[in-house]
């Protein structure tokens, strides 16, 4: 309740409805003057953050350390006292991507096509010394000419290098054979450089002998992903996991009504449990798992300030507290037995396991797509 004037009219200025009260039965508005100053403002302000720091820290705490209260005080109509399913959700998962990129992102991978022509003469040039070797130690006349001229476009390429670092797709003795995506149905990536040629080539064909939408889609991406990234399959890979590792939280996200959609049908003789609750049930877990796996973080980043790592032992001490603490929250919000609920558990990480793998995988062909 603030502390501004009331105001002598009992009608609503929102709704327009009469007034019995400082509050308005319709739509909840109080009845109050308009009229607000700068110091009540503020003061406003801060009663709103410290009633939703006392209601986050409360409710924090009870969803650590007793699991599946506050998803059953919820399905029991007991709400005011705690903070909001969904508002607890969009906090911890905002706060947990916000510190994880922090932790695995400080600086935007960047590929450095200079970086990658030095890598490139050095392999070069022990492929240079290798092949001197090989010449010397063979006795094949035939086997000879082959070496020479491998010796000679290695030599052309390390020269190339020399004068233009950023000529690395024109490399004649360095053979790339990286593919994001492959059916083996079609070669064009050896054929062609770039989507312009293998489109030009597809044109020419007659339409029973060229490839698919679906075959022609692949190639085609595999050659953006060369052309964009100068044919350096590390960089290919480096661009498709950092454009998944942004999607993840989208990932999780979907995740989510589906593994609620897995308690439905596990728990479905439970009359009393609606997918809703199961729904709750879920975002509750996810919420402490987001909170575990940030303190396991954190404590890691402490290390990193003396210069060590964190020890292992720490990082399997969360997991295996992520994994009790799902167990517990089952026990205690469902009610069931000790071995109804151990069997439930198991087949849920099962599934959980199914569900992540699936998601992963269309994940990982979409970053691919638009990477």
């Amino acid at each position: 309740m603030s502390h501004l004037k009331e105001r002598n009219e009992k009608n609503c200025l929102n709704c327009n409805a009469i007034i019995d009260g400082r509050y308005c039965a319709i739509c909840g508005q109080e009845n109050i003057e308009p009229k607000e100053s700068l110091g009540h403002l503020i003061s406003h302000f801060f009663q709103d953050i410290t009633h939703f720091d006392g209601k986050f820290f409360s409710s924090l705490k009870l969803l650590l350390f007793h699991p599946g209260f506050l998803s059953r005080e919820y399905s029991l109509g007991r709400r005011a006292s705690y903070l909001h399913p969904i508002r607890m959700y969009v906090f911890t998962s905002a706060l947990f991507f916000l510190l994880f990129f922090s932790f695995y992102q400080k600086e935007e991978l960047n590929i450095k096509v200079n970086n990658n022509a030095a890598s490139l003469q050095a392999s070069l040039l022990k492929s240079k010394n290798s092949t001197i070797d090989a010449i010397n130690q063979t006795k094949d006349s035939t086997a000879i000419i082959t070496l020479k001229q491998q010796l000679k476009e290695i030599e052309e390429d390390i020269q190339l290098l020399r004068k233009d670092s950023t000529a690395t797709d024109q490399l004649k003795s360095v053979k790339y054979s990286f593919n994001a995506i492959s059916l083996k149905t079609s070669d064009a990536s050896k054929k062609y450089t770039n989507v312009h040629q293998y489109d030009s080539a597809q044109k020419q064909l007659p339409s029973s002998q060229r490839d698919s939408w679906l075959v022609a889609g692949i190639e085609k991406q595999n050659l953006y992903l060369k052309e964009k990234y100068h044919n350096d399959g590390r960089a290919i890979i480096e661009g498709i996991m950092r454009n998944f590792i942004h999607r993840f939280p989208q990932m999780l996200f979907l995740s989510l009504p589906l593994f609620a959609f897995a308690l439905w049908l596990l728990y479905i003789r439970r009359k009393r449990y609606y997918y809703v609750q199961h729904a709750i049930f879920s975002i509750h877990l996810y919420c402490a798992n987001f909170i575990l796996i940030l303190i396991n973080l954190w404590i890691g980043s402490i290390f990193g300030w003396f210069g060590k790592e964190s020890p292992s032992w720490i990082t399997a001490f969360f997991t295996l507290a992520g994994f009790f603490y799902f167990y517990k929250a089952l026990r205690n919000f469902y009610g069931q037995g000790r071995l109804k609920t151990i069997f439930k558990y198991i087949l849920l990480l099962f599934i959980s396991l199914l569900l992540m793998s699936l998601l992963f995988l269309i994940f990982i062909i979409f970053s691919t797509f638009t990477a």
